[in-house]
C-alpha cells in the first residue's frame, strides 16, 4: 500500500502559513471591526465559498429590516460583527495555499484570505485534520455507498424475477403501485384466494385484519361451517433467487471484512500522519490515592524512557470543585451580557456598585414599560426566573458571591488521585513504558505481578493500569474518580430503563397495529423513534464514562437497539404472518417500505435544514 504523502502537522501547517500565533480578546475585536467594514458580502463571495448564503442574505437583505433586526439603530450592536465571527471563529476554514496537495485548516481569526471548506469537493485526507475518528467516518460512508451498490447490482436478477408475470401472474400488479412504483419489484404479492383452514379459530383473528383475512362458509357438498383464509398465491421461494439472495450475502460480508482490515491500516497511516498528544501521551487509571507528587511519577516512567518525560499531571477526584469554578464562569458570562460594554467583570470588588447602578436603571425603565410588559413581567417572566431563566443582574452577581463562598471551602478541602497523565519527549518512551506496564486485568485486579519484572511496579508494590491516554478535550475530567464498579452499575441500570422503553413501545405498537389502525401505528412508531432516543440521551447522561468517545458509544448502542427493535424486530413479531407480502397498506411490505421512505427522505431533510438551529440563528439570538 502506498504511504500518503508526507506532510507536516497541521499546527506546524498553520504556523507556516499563518501571521499569528492566536488571538487575545482585544485582537479579537479588531478583527471582527475590520471583516465587518472591510470584507464584502458578495454573490460571488458566497457561491465561491468566501461566505455562507445566510450571511449573504443577511447582511444584503434582512438586516435592513427593524422586523428582522430590532437592534438595527443600537450602534453597540453590530449584527455583520456577530456573522463575522460565526465565520471566522466559529465555522472551519482553510487557507487558499495547499500543502502537499492537502487543504491546511486556517487557525480562529486569520487575517490572511481563507474560505469555507466545501461540503463535497474537501479531500478526505484533509478530514484527519478534525481528528481520526472524522476521516474515518466520512471514508466508511464513501465505501459503503460503493459496497451497498455493487449489492444492488447483483440482486438486478431478483428484481426482474419479482417483477415479472412468473412470480405474481396478477394483470393489475403494474397499474396498483403508485408512490414511486418501487413495490413492484419486491416479493409483494397481488395475487390471493380464500383456502380452507382446519384449525383457526376466531379468537386468534380477532383484531383490524378480521375482516379482509379471516372468515366463515358453508361447505356446499357436507353443509358444514368451515373456516376460510385469505391467502397469497404466488410462487414460494424458489432455489434460483435463494443463491442470488446468498450471493449477494456473501458479497457483503467479503466487502466489509476486506473494508475493515483496509480501515484498521488506514487508521494507522492518518494516526502516523496526524502527531498529536495522545501519541506521547499514557493515563494511569488506577493511581495510589496518596500519590500526588509529580517528581515521584516522573521519577518511575524515566526509567522506561529513551530520553526524558516532559510533563506529569496528577489529576485530582475534585470535580464538585470543578464543578463550581465552571458554575461561577458561566454566570460571569451571564453576567457580562447584562452589564454596560466596557465594564470590566473581573475587578469583582467594584462590581456592587455597576450592579446596583444597573439594577436601578433597569426598574426605572420597567416603570416606563406598555401595559402588556408590564402584564407580561408579573406573569410569564416569575415563571421564566422560577426555571432559571431571565435572571437579573443582582440575582445573577448574588449567586456569583455565594459560589465564591462555596470555592473557598472546597480549596480547603484533600482530594484522592484519580488519575496520572505522563507526556513522554518522544513516541518511543511512551510505547516502551506501555509494554512494560502491558499487565493483564487479573493482574490489575488482584494487584498481583504474576509474570511482570519487580521494577515496573510502581513504588515496588503496585500494578498499574496504564493506556494510551486520549485527547485532553475527550476526557471527562469529573467522571476520572469513578470505579469501574460503579461505571458498570450505572450503565446496566441504564441498559435496562432501554429495554423497558422497548417492551413499553412494542406493547403500545402491538395494541395500535392489531386493535388500531396502521394509520396510527405508523404515527406511533415515528413518534417513538424521534422521542425515545432524547429520553436515551438523558440516561445516557447519568452514566460514568472516563473517555467521550465511551459515551458516545454507549448512546449509539442503546439508540441503535431501540430503533432497531422498534422498526424491525416488534414490527415483525406483531403483524400475522397473512398480512406480509399483500399490497395492501397494513401488510408489512408496505409498512416497511413507508418506514424506510421516511428515514431517507424525511429524516435527512430535516437534518440537513436543522430547523431548532436556524430558529436560533435568526429568531433567537
Amino acid at each position: 500500500m502506498a504511504p500518503l504523502p508526507s506532510r507536516p502537522t497541521p499546527a506546524q501547517q498553520r504556523k507556516e502559513l499563518s501571521n499569528s500565533d492566536g488571538l487575545n480578546d482585544s485582537e479579537v475585536d479588531l478583527v471582527l471591526d475590520q471583516l465587518a467594514e472591510a470584507e464584502p458580502t458578495s454573490f460571488i463571495g458566497a457561491g465561491l465559498g468566501k461566505q455562507t448564503w445566510s450571511r449573504y442574505i443577511v447582511n444584503n437583505y434582512l438586516s435592513q429590516y427593524k422586523w428582522y433586526n430590532p437592534n438595527r439603530d443600537n450602534a453597540d450592536i453590530s449584527l455583520a460583527k456577530g456573522w463575522a465571527y460565526f465565520e471566522h471563529f466559529t465555522l472551519p476554514r482553510r487557507f487558499l495555499t495547499k500543502s502537499g496537495g492537502h487543504h491546511v485548516r486556517a487557525p480562529p481569526g486569520e487575517t490572511e484570505e481563507t474560505k469555507l471548506y466545501s461540503a463535497f469537493r474537501t479531500p478526505q485526507s484533509s478530514l484527519s485534520d478534525w481528528g481520526i475518528g472524522m476521516g474515518m467516518y466520512f471514508s466508511t460512508l464513501s465505501s459503503f455507498v460503493v459496497i451497498f451498490l455493487l449489492a444492488g447490482i447483483l440482486s438486478i436478477p431478483n428484481i426482474v424475477y419479482y417483477s415479472s408475470d412468473q412470480y405474481d401472474p396478477n394483470p393489475n400488479r403494474r397499474v396498483n403501485f403508485s408512490l414511486m412504483r418501487v413495490l413492484q419489484f419486491s416479493t409483494i404479492c397481488t395475487s390471493r384466494e380464500w383456502v380452507k383452514c382446519d384449525g383457526c379459530k376466531q379468537e386468534t383473528w380477532n383484531n383490524i385484519f378480521t375482516d379482509e383475512y379471516f372468515g366463515n362458509a358453508t361447505d356446499p357438498i357436507t353443509g358444514e361451517s368451515v373456516t376460510l383464509i385469505n391467502r397469497t398465491t404466488c410462487l414460494p421461494a424458489q432455489y434460483t433467487q435463494g443463491m442470488w439472495n446468498f450471493g449477494v450475502l456473501f458479497l457483503l460480508i467479503v466487502c466489509i471484512t476486506a473494508y475493515n482490515i483496509y480501515l484498521s491500516k488506514l487508521e494507522i497511516r492518518w494516526d502516523e500522519d496526524n502527531t498529536s498528544a495522545p501519541d506521547y501521551s499514557l493515563i494511569v487509571m488506577n493511581p495510589p490515592k496518596n500519590a500526588k507528587d509529580p517528581e515521584e511519577w516522573k521519577g518511575f516512567f524515566d526509567t522506561f524512557s529513551d530520553k526524558h518525560v516532559t510533563l506529569v499531571t496528577v489529576a485530582l477526584g475534585n470535580d464538585e470543585l470543578l464543578n463550581t469554578l465552571v458554575a461561577k464562569r458561566r454566570d460571569m458570562k451571564t453576567l457580562r451580557g447584562l452589564l454596560p460594554k466596557g465594564v470590566n467583570i473581573s475587578d469583582e470588588e467594584a462590581l456592587d456598585g455597576i450592579v446596583l447602578n444597573e439594577h436601578n436603571r433597569r426598574l426605572a425603565e420597567e416603570k416606563q414599560r406598555s401595559c402588556f410588559a408590564k402584564l407580561a413581567g408579573i406573569t410569564i417572566t416569575p415563571l421564566l426566573r422560577a426555571l432559571g431563566f431571565s435572571l437579573t443582574e443582582d440575582v445573577i452577581w448574588k449567586r456569583v458571591k455565594d459560589t465564591n463562598t462555596k470555592i473557598k471551602e472546597l480549596e480547603q478541602k484533600e482530594y484522592d488521585v484519580s488519575a496520572v497523565f505522563v507526556t513522554f519527549e518522544t513516541e518511543q518512551g511512551q510505547r516502551t513504558a506501555l509494554e512494560a506496564m502491558n499487565f493483564s486485568q487479573v493482574e490489575v485486579l488482584t494487584n498481583t505481578a504474576i509474570t511482570a519484572d519487580p521494577s515496573a511496579l510502581f513504588r515496588g508494590n503496585t500494578v498499574l493500569n496504564c493506556s494510551e491516554a486520549a485527547d485532553p478535550d475527550a476526557i471527562r475530567w469529573n467522571d476520572l474518580k469513578c470505579t469501574t464498579f460503579e461505571i458498570c452499575i450505572r450503565q446496566l441500570l441504564t441498559f435496562g430503563v432501554t429495554c423497558a422503553l422497548v417492551g413499553l413501545s412494542g406493547y403500545v405498537l402491538f395494541l395500535t397495529r392489531i386493535k388500531v389502525s396502521t394509520t396510527i401505528f405508523s404515527i406511533i412508531l415515528s413518534a417513538t423513534n424521534s422521542l425515545v432516543p432524547m429520553i436515551v440521551r438523558i440516561l445516557v447522561s447519568y452514566e460514568k464514562h472516563r473517555r467521550e468517545g465511551a459515551m458516545q458509544a454507549s448512546l449509539y448502542v442503546k439508540v441503535t437497539l431501540f430503533r432497531w427493535m422498534n422498526a424491525v424486530i416488534v414490527t415483525w413479531l406483531i403483524t400475522p404472518f397473512l398480512v406480509t407480502l399483500g399490497e395492501s397498506s397494513m401488510d408489512l411490505i408496505s409498512t416497511i417500505n413507508a418506514t424506510m421512505l421516511s428515514e431517507m427522505l424525511l429524516a435527512p431533510f430535516l437534518r440537513y435544514f436543522d430547523i431548532m438551529t436556524l430558529l436560533d440563528r435568526h429568531y433567537f439570538a
